[in-house]
């Protein structure tokens, strides 16, 4: 913070947005270089591969491609987007519950490392498919483990939204059926490379995480007996957490890498099996802010409202997941800020609240920006841009005090991509 601007990259808030507008995503490459450099050195056995859904904005694939990580991707269109920042298929993983048979014969064509199977019939169409084209296919097994998170309360985490293993579930192979695995394995056509498990999401409980870690490697040695052959590969879908409230705490990731290593020594004393911890929020969640512009301050009946030119169409976060987003005025954050309001966009709708509870300095004004935080995964992407159709905003990438365009802010005519008028209206 330089003069009570908020700086990204060391460069200021208000330079960036007054050369790209608002309302705009930006992102800090230089946070996404530690986060992963950090993991790299807690957990030195371990590949970090990008789980992509979590922010799939070239600039940050091919910034991670650049410095080492995988690529977990969850859809063919990802798959498009790891090739075309020149991601070695030997470094991705495609996971889903409901891939289709292009996909699929995509993935199997492409000579990716490993295709996650979510079910038995899933195993099944890999093997057709893979007949199909006369090219052998790997696969991992996505395995839904007997037992999963515990600790599934409020917080940032939510209530069991984020749960994906552990009890019925549409993720996996449920693990106790693991012993059909020979009715549906056609070895002249399938290599079982490895095991996946992903228990849950934004986990802040050492504890828990390191008990999905024992759980994890309890099933390949599991896949092992019934296999009959060392698994080539284990991805352990961390869910390492990002605090969202106060009463939130990082990760001690020392800690938490001691740990996990410890727990899979066995495996990774053996030299030829390749150890993946795949993680999208830890690396870019907390790297990207998003940046909206005052333009109105009003208040009603009681309650002040500071209305901002981005809304929920284009930060859906806090509405859908019923999370907090941290939110500051960021060009005035040395300014006494005691009183609260709720901030929203400029939607034609009560849903459109940003913030429920952004504390707003005394002398507050049109034209001053509005920063929501915790905006690098999930948001761009997950938002339902079209609604009430406003242009998409920019995105741009602040790297070694240089600011990359990473995306162009949308225009009215790109509303008409893809759509028929009535034949003769106009």
């Amino acid at each position: 913070m330089k003069d009570g601007v908020l700086e990204i990259g060391g460069l200021p808030v208000t330079q960036i947005t007054g050369e790209y507008g608002t309302p705009l995503y930006i992102y800090d490459g230089g946070m996404v270089e530690e986060r992963y450099k950090r993991l790299r050195e807690v957990l030195p056995s371990f590949e970090v591969f990008y789980s992509m859904k979590a922010n799939p904005s070239l600039a940050l694939i091919g910034l991670l491609r650049e410095l080492g990580a995988g690529s977990e991707i969850a859809s063919g269109g990802e798959l498009f987007l790891a090739k075309e920042v020149g991601y070695d298929p030997l470094d991705i993983v495609f996971a889903g519950p409901g891939k289709s048979d292009s996909e699929l014969e995509d993935a199997i064509m492409s000579g990716i490392f490993a295709i996650n199977v979510e079910s038995m019939r899933e195993l099944e169409r890999v093997a057709h498919l893979a007949r199909l084209v006369g090219i052998p296919a790997r696969v991992a097994l996505r395995v839904n483990t007997a037992k999963g998170l515990t600790k599934t309360g409020g917080g940032s985490a939510g209530p069991l939204h984020e749960r994906m293993a552990g009890g019925p579930s549409k993720f996996g192979i449920d693990e106790e059926k693991l012993e059909r695995l020979a009715a549906s394995w056609d070895k002249r056509t399938i290599e079982i490379v490895g095991i996946h498990v992903y228990t849950a999401s934004q986990i802040l409980h050492i504890d828990e995480i390191v008990e999905n870690a024992r759980r994890t490697a309890s099933v390949a040695r599991r896949v092992e007996e019934v296999t009959g052959a060392p698994v080539a590969a284990i991805d352990f879908g961390g869910g390492f957490g990002v605090p969202h409230y106060e009463d939130e705490n990082p990760l001690d990731m020392v800690e938490l890498g001691a740990r996990i290593e410890e727990i899979f020594e066995s495996f990774s004393k053996r030299g030829d099996t390749r150890l993946i911890v795949e993680l999208g929020r830890y690396l870019v969640s907390e790297c990207g802010i998003f940046v909206t512009r005052v333009l109105e301050l009003k208040e009603s009946r009681g309650d002040r409202f500071v209305i901002t030119d981005g809304g929920i169409n284009q930060f859906v976060r806090p509405a859908l997941m019923k999370v907090n987003h941290e939110a500051r005025v960021v060009n005035k954050l040395d300014s006494p800020a005691e009183t609260t309001a709720k901030a929203g966009g400029p939607l034609c709708t009560p849903i459109d609240i940003t913030s429920s509870e952004i504390r707003v300095p005394d002398d507050i004004a049109l034209d001053d920006l509005v920063g929501i935080f915790n905006a690098g995964a999930y948001g761009y992407s997950m938002s339902p841009q079209l609604f009430l159709s406003h242009p998409t905003p920019g995105e741009v990438l602040v790297l070694d005090g240089k600011i990359i365009q990473a995306r162009k802010r949308g225009r009215f005519k790109d509303l008409l991509l893809n759509q028929e008028p009535l034949p003769g209206s106009f």
